[in-house]
């Protein structure tokens, strides 16, 4: 798994360039600079993620869909809260549980973010 630090190299690579106009340069800056917040965030929950699927004694080999789970988590808790963000993660629980995912590591995984899932 790469660092945050990794990601944030490779993603502000793709905007290097003599050529650009400085309100795109502005504009990029801006994206790079989000990018950095959410990276450093995201990259942090998803070892807490590992660490968890871990513990649960979660084959290496599983650990893509639950970590494609947890990506759409992030993005429900960040957008939505409550009974929302709740409605949101137990529809995905459906749909990762339809690839073979258990109910109740993909629960755990989606305390880890704070959303309780009844």
């Amino acid at each position: 798994m790469r660092t945050a630090s990794q990601r944030i190299t490779a993603y502000n690579l793709r905007f290097v360039s003599s050529q650009i106009d400085p309100t795109i340069a502005a504009k990029n800056q801006l994206q790079m600079d989000n990018f950095e917040t959410y990276a450093n965030d995201f990259v942090a929950l998803q070892s807490l993620v590992h660490q968890y699927l871990d513990g649960q004694g979660v084959m290496p080999a599983e650990f893509f869909n639950y970590g494609a789970f947890a990506g759409e988590v992030y993005h429900t808790a960040n957008h939505f809260s409550g009974a929302t963000a709740v409605g949101n993660v137990t529809d995905l629980i459906l749909k990762y549980k339809g690839m073979g995912c258990t109910e109740v590591r993909l629960k755990g995984v989606a305390l880890v973010f704070g959303i309780v899932v009844p």
